[in-house]
């Protein structure tokens, strides 16, 4: 199963009702790779980040923050073993594609998705679940990247915060209309 959102905290209620409460479902994996170019260390700029925190905690979930960065394939596939929920973060799309590249981990979470696993992405981790990255993103910024390969979970394309004007704007200046 898997679910897009734009903001976790909007639907984390309903996830839990209606799809993990009666499965026991009581722990989520929470990779927060692409917000390491994103966060502050001040909570009241990061609010975003820790709502998102808060409000599965609330749910009811042991929420477990789990960074790939510096770890191996083997370290990543066995962290994910433990777990029903894999969450996304969101934050820098790029940037975690990058990172999943450099650990060679892209295919790890694709394979537990695969087999089963709840895939839950807010923001980067739901763009991150279709099948390419998406052009208007593909300006790096000087991140190097092997290709533009994401997840492929679904042939559709998200786009998070479509209403807020700074999001729209870089959308509609980068993406072709089809």
């Amino acid at each position: 199963m898997v679910f897009f959102t734009s903001n976790v905290g909007t639907v984390a209620d309903y996830l839990f009702a209606d799809y993990h409460e009666e499965k026991n479902y009581k722990s989520v994996l929470f990779i927060d790779i692409a917000t390491e170019p994103e966060l502050t260390g001040n909570e009241k700029d990061d609010e975003w980040f820790y709502n998102d925190l808060r409000l599965l905690e609330r749910q009811g979930y042991q929420v477990d923050r789990f960074s790939i960065t510096s770890k191996t394939r083997e370290e990543i596939g066995g962290k994910i073993d433990e777990y029903k929920v894999i969450y996304m973060s969101g934050g820098n799309t790029v940037y975690l594609l990058q990172q999943l590249q450099k650990t060679d981990s892209v295919s790890v979470v694709c394979g537990n998705v695969k087999a089963g696993k709840t895939y839950i992405g807010t923001s980067a981790g739901s763009i991150i679940a279709g099948l390419k990255m998406p052009i208007y993103l593909e300006d790096t910024g000087g991140v190097e990247l092997n290709d533009y390969t994401d997840f492929g979970f679904t042939n559709i394309m998200a786009v998070p915060h479509w209403g807020a004007p700074h999001f729209k704007e870089i959308y509609l200046e980068r993406q072709p209309l089809i």
